[in-house]
């Protein structure tokens, strides 16, 4: 594993635009797993801005949308492809032919899931995954009690997750959603994991120096060889701390 440690948030955003920028570099039909949510809107951001510049070519990547709301359509407001279609898609000129996305609209939605697994598979997997993490410590909608040899999957969202999308969508938070597998997370050839503010230094903690269980998904991330964590002051407060006190 390797800890990055930074000043504050847009410093994170700063840093891990270099870390997607060099994967680009190495291989311009990089196959990116993306979320979404707060965390990683700073990053977006600079990409977007790189591309306007010239300085990013992405005519040749490939995206894939990590989580979606059940029964939610990509023209919904609360739709969390919409939301990455919005940030980054669209204004970087990603089109829709090199996106992959779960389809929370679909009838059967267990069946897009697996449909999911096998474009992933047949693409060859994903060179890089972008993830935040839940101050339950939950990655993407892996919530506690995932295994790591999960795929992607239908998942009853908890409570604590229900209450934090609040802050996005005032009303009518979906109960379910759709998300890439703890084993399709480990499995990419190099892992992401980015944490800012003072309300994710304890799941931070427990992810990274805790016991790898179940009851913190993010901490089978402790197993990957391939993790790069880049994190503010404030959510590696406890680390720091940890370290001082070992």
């Amino acid at each position: 594993m390797k800890l990055i440690i930074v000043d504050g948030y847009e410093e994170m955003s700063d840093a891990a635009a270099d870390i997607v920028a060099s994967v680009i570099a190495d291989k311009p039909s990089a196959a990116l797993g993306l979320t979404t949510g707060n965390t990683p809107m700073g990053l977006y951001k600079r990409l977007c801005a790189r591309y306007r510049e010239g300085r990013l070519p992405l005519q040749d990547i490939r995206v894939f949308s990590t989580e979606e709301y059940l029964g939610v359509p990509p023209d919904d407001r609360r739709s969390l492809y919409a939301w990455l279609k919005r940030e980054l898609l669209e204004p970087c000129g990603i089109g829709q032919d090199r996106v992959f996305r779960m389809s929370g609209e679909d009838p059967e939605p267990q069946l897009a899931c697996e449909r999911f697994d096998r474009l992933l598979q047949t693409s060859g997997g994903m060179d890089l995954i972008v993830e935040g993490i839940g101050r339950n410590g939950h990655i993407g909608f892996n919530e506690p009690g995932s295994l790591p040899a999960t795929r992607s999957r239908i998942v009853a969202l908890t409570n604590e997750t229900l209450d934090h999308n609040y802050e996005y969508w005032s009303d009518a938070v979906p109960q379910y959603g759709m998300t890439i597998g703890m084993a399709n997370i480990l499995s990419a050839k190099r892992i992401l994991l980015m944490a800012s503010g003072s309300a994710k230094a304890e799941s931070l903690l427990k992810a990274l120096h805790g016991p790898v269980t179940s009851a913190v998904p993010a901490s089978f991330l402790q197993e990957a060889g391939n993790l790069t964590v880049l994190a503010d002051k404030e959510a590696a407060k406890l680390l720091v701390s940890s370290e001082r006190q070992g």
